[in-house]
């Protein structure tokens, strides 16, 4: 069982009782950014997004219990009608602890990613569709704890009702990518098989029709989940070839202006602990229809440690760095701009500012909202909204 974020030290406590740091400043037309807490005292959050009503949607992987690992009931999906700061429906989920380093708190997994469907469901409440996609596999934690936890929600990708939050279950990702890296242990023999779905993304393709794109951090691969519950892998993402450990770890999906898919990876390994100076993650560009072992083009490089991603609405890529600043640093994370033709051009707000952020969705203000305290133990988190002048 290999979770997603193996944090060390300080990097694993340093925004326990943090949700923004520094002053806010107000926006010029220059694209200085403005900060504000919207939602506080969340428990790991990672995974946001927003509805073509303006529904935000948040995701919180949860707390850990007691012992080296076990399951808590403390994941959890809100929503919260625009304008609104208390939730109108929250949905629990399973969450997982493991214990990596004795001297830092437990890594927590359980309910990550979050995507809701843009425009189509103002008038019509079935079609708007709001997909969860949860951390590792049944088998994979199965058997990393010689059988001694059983998460049947684990990898499972739900959707949720919009307008209650009751969940369903659509397919067990998890379970697919553990059988697939069973099958292809050659491409990483050191680690396979492995799961642990993290991204989802669901968008509507020609002629109108729904699809579900998932990234597995730990399989290393992006699939479009069938109507049926099968896992199609599209996109196996390459390891680095001089990182210690090999492990690219894709962690979202965003759907470019041009219908492709835009995958951001966390590197973590490359970009914390072989003496790097980050800049070591990069952005792959992916065929929606393309099977594997066809191979995806980078698209963005010089990042460090994605989390999440989107597009806005005028195109520019824009990717939460949860680590960026390095293991020194003293608030680490950062949000990065990449406008989508010049794709060799960032711009970095929030260093310094935003704590560990995991997530990143545009709202319907035209403000980025971004998870912050997404690694933090406790309930430290919160959503932040960040405004530009221009951008």
């Amino acid at each position: 069982m290999r979770t997603t974020f193996r944090t060390r030290g300080p990097l694993a406590v340093v925004a326990a009782g943090v949700l923004l740091v520094g002053a806010a400043q107000a926006a010029d037309a220059r694209g200085t950014p403005r900060f504000s807490v919207v939602v506080s005292g969340l428990a790991a959050p990672r995974g946001i997004t927003f509805d073509a009503r303006g529904t935000m949607y948040v995701a919180e992987s949860g707390v850990a219990g007691s012992g080296e690992n076990g399951l808590t009931d403390t994941g959890a999906v809100s929503a919260y009608r625009w304008g609104h700061t208390v939730p109108s429906w929250t949905t629990g989920f399973s969450s997982l602890y493991s214990t990596e380093d004795p001297s830092a708190p437990p890594d927590v997994l359980g309910p990550e990613g979050l995507s809701a469907l843009s425009h189509g469901c103002r008038m019509r409440h079935d079609a708007c569709r709001v997909r969860l996609i949860t951390s590792e596999s049944t088998p994979g934690i199965l058997a990393a704890t010689h059988g001694a936890v059983d998460d049947p929600q684990a990898g499972r990708l739900f959707g949720l009702d919009p307008r209650s939050g009751h969940a369903t279950e659509l397919a067990d990702v998890g379970s697919q990518s553990y059988a697939f890296t069973t099958a292809n242990q050659a491409l990483f023999p050191s680690d396979f098989p492995d799961s642990n779905p993290f991204g989802v993304l669901v968008t509507r393709g020609r002629h109108g029709a729904v699809r579900t794109f998932v990234a597995d951090a730990g399989a290393n691969t992006i699939s479009e989940i069938g109507r049926d519950g099968s896992a199609r892998v599209i996109a196996y993402i390459p390891n680095e070839t001089g990182g210690a450990m090999r492990d690219a770890t894709p962690t979202c999906i965003a759907e470019g202006p041009d219908g492709w898919l835009y995958v951001g990876t966390l590197d973590l390994v490359s970009n914390l602990f072989i003496g790097l100076p980050g800049g070591q993650s990069h952005v792959y560009r992916v065929n929606p229809d393309a099977n594997f072992p066809t191979v995806p083009s980078v698209w963005a490089s010089g990042l460090t440690t994605v989390t999440g991603c989107t597009f806005d609405d005028r195109g520019n890529f824009w990717a939460t760095e949860m680590f960026a600043g390095g293991a020194d640093a003293a608030t680490p994370g950062d949000v990065v701009r990449i406008p989508f033709r010049h794709p060799d051009q960032q711009t970095h707000y929030g260093a310094g500012t935003l704590v560990l952020p995991g997530s990143i969705a545009q709202g319907p203000d035209d403000a980025l909202y971004v998870t912050v305290g997404s690694s933090a133990p406790g309930r430290n988190g919160a959503v932040v909204r960040m405004s530009l002048g221009r951008h």
